[in-house]
């Protein structure tokens, strides 16, 4: 067997089958039986574009928090949060807070920008390196832009803004 992991273009990557394939490779390469990643709910053709080389699922305890009164442009009343984790206390401690905020009439919300951040931080040998760096960013803005909107059909890059910390340069 090659060192590839097993791979089909197009929708018949997202099968069971294909699924199995990987698995048995992983087992081959590395002695790991990864069985019962297997059990899941839905439709493995469901996450194309969204995963590659999709061989199982993680399950990640899921607790309950709430409810969480809201007084928003877009919604209103009070809502049960789910929260994924394996963080002892941490959907206790939600709750808690999510009790005072109802008790003091509810959080207030509304939408300011339709955006998402990344904050990916740079490390270099000096302070000026790092600057030297934030110029090159600033000159090459139109460059980094259309190679980040070639990855999706649906995001843009509008700004990048740089936070310089000694020799560490956050964009």
């Amino acid at each position: 067997m090659e060192n590839s992991i097993p791979r089909v273009n197009g929708p018949a990557d997202y099968t069971d089958e294909m699924s199995d394939k990987r698995l048995a490779f992983i087992r081959e390469k590395t002695g790991v039986k990864a069985s019962h990643i297997r059990k899941y709910s839905f439709d493995p053709a469901r996450l194309q574009g969204n995963i590659e080389n999709f061989a199982g699922v993680a399950q990640v305890p899921i607790g309950f928090a709430g409810p969480l009164l809201v007084n928003g442009e877009h919604a209103q009343g009070e809502f049960y949060v789910p929260m994924a984790t394996s963080e002892g206390t941490l959907v206790a401690s939600y709750n808690r807070g999510m009790k005072v905020i109802k008790e003091s009439g509810g959080v207030k919300t509304t939408v300011v920008d339709d955006a998402m951040q990344r904050a990916p931080v740079f490390h270099f040998l000096d302070a000026r390196e790092a600057r030297d760096f934030g110029i090159w960013v600033t000159e090459n803005f139109e460059n980094i832009k259309a190679a980040a909107e070639s990855t999706t059909s649906s995001g843009k890059l509008r700004n990048i803004e740089q936070y310089p910390a000694s020799k560490m340069m956050f964009l």
